[in-house]
């Protein structure tokens, strides 16, 4: 007699993925997704100086609630927080919200007078962010979003994500890059990095952007789990690259547990690769992590894709005990 199976609605925690048109009009913060409810909102990127300085930001938002925007740039050879961090925005701000437009600002009255102003909006087609003296960025969406959803009964998890290609200036200077707008989807009332999927599941979480001298702008999620989980979506413009929830992957790490390669099997979409940049290891920001957590920054590349890059950026975060755990590591 075969094996007694229970009906729990839960599926070794595999995803299904694709891409999405964005309409932020099906995705309002008080609507849940698959049934999961919205718990958490970022905003981040990786920008381009003129000068060749690279600088990363990133907000988090639950509910009306930010912690701040995490500035950090590596002019000075190592990727460093930033002053203009510690002025930024914190606490509640001020929603205006419609089905296709949301924007959060400060209210100078509530705020100690040094406190550096923000006014951000997100359309469908645009986004627009200014933060005082620290970042004035605008742009447009270059191609449609990706999402993944794992089903269970008691721990979901739902991810959509679009990007944004954008120009200004961050501390005055001038920049480029991709700017990502996440919506993440998990059980009511838990944190992020409390919930299962931070603190054991996930072994390496990238995101990319990369623009071609086309005009032609690259964007994706690889994720790379355990436990059966990880997904693949890549896009350019309205098309799939690449939609893999079967991820393989290895990883190089140096002596501090950064990455400094890693090769993303995507099945017949093709090979994706990871390099690390030395300096845009995000050690002030991982500081305000913990369970082993490396943040850095980089460049993934589709193997055998020979177009001329003109600017492109990767995010990437990972944890090396689970890379040993699950024997990915190379050299």
């Amino acid at each position: 007699m075969s094996e007694k199976r229970q009906l729990v609605g839960d599926y070794n925690f595999r995803n299904v993925a694709g891409i999405y048109e964005p309409d932020l009009s099906v995705i309002l913060p008080d609507q849940p997704l698959n049934g999961a409810s919205l718990q958490s909102q970022y905003v981040y990127g990786g920008l381009t100086g003129a000068s060749g300085t690279r600088y990363i930001v990133e907000r988090k938002f639950v509910g009306p609630m930010s912690g701040g925007n995490y500035i950090l740039g590596n002019a000075n050879g190592s990727m460093e927080l930033l002053p203009e961090s510690d002025r930024s925005a914190k606490g509640e701000l001020v929603r205006d919200f419609s089905p296709l437009r949301r924007n959060w600002k400060s209210k100078g009255m509530l705020h100690a007078s040094n406190e550096l102003p923000i006014d951000l909006t997100i359309t469908d087609e645009e986004l627009t962010w200014s933060e005082g003296e620290a970042l004035t960025l605008s742009g447009a969406r270059p191609a449609v979003g990706v999402q993944f959803f794992a089903p269970s009964r008691t721990e979901p998890l739902a991810y959509a994500s679009q990007a944004y290609w954008v120009t200004g200036t961050v501390l005055g200077e001038t920049v480029e890059g991709p700017i990502f707008f996440d919506h993440l989807y998990f059980q009511h009332g838990a944190e992020w990095k409390e919930y299962r999927w931070y603190i054991d599941l996930q072994i390496s979480w990238n995101v990319f952007a990369n623009k071609f001298d086309d005009g032609t702008v690259e964007f994706g999620h690889i994720v790379r789990g355990r436990q059966g989980w990880s997904a693949g979506v890549v896009v350019e413009g309205d098309r799939a690259m690449a939609v893999c929830t079967d991820v393989e992957g290895t990883f190089t790490l140096d002596d501090e547990d950064y990455v400094t390669g890693a090769v993303y099997d995507l099945g017949r979409a093709g090979t994706w690769e990871f390099f690390g940049d030395p300096a845009q290891q995000m050690g002030g920001f991982n500081k305000a992590r913990w369970g082993g957590y490396r943040a850095q920054g980089g460049l993934t590349r589709r193997q055998g894709d020979d177009r001329t890059l003109v600017n492109g950026w990767t995010w990437l975060e990972c944890f090396a005990d689970r890379m040993r755990t699950e024997n990915l590591l190379t050299g």
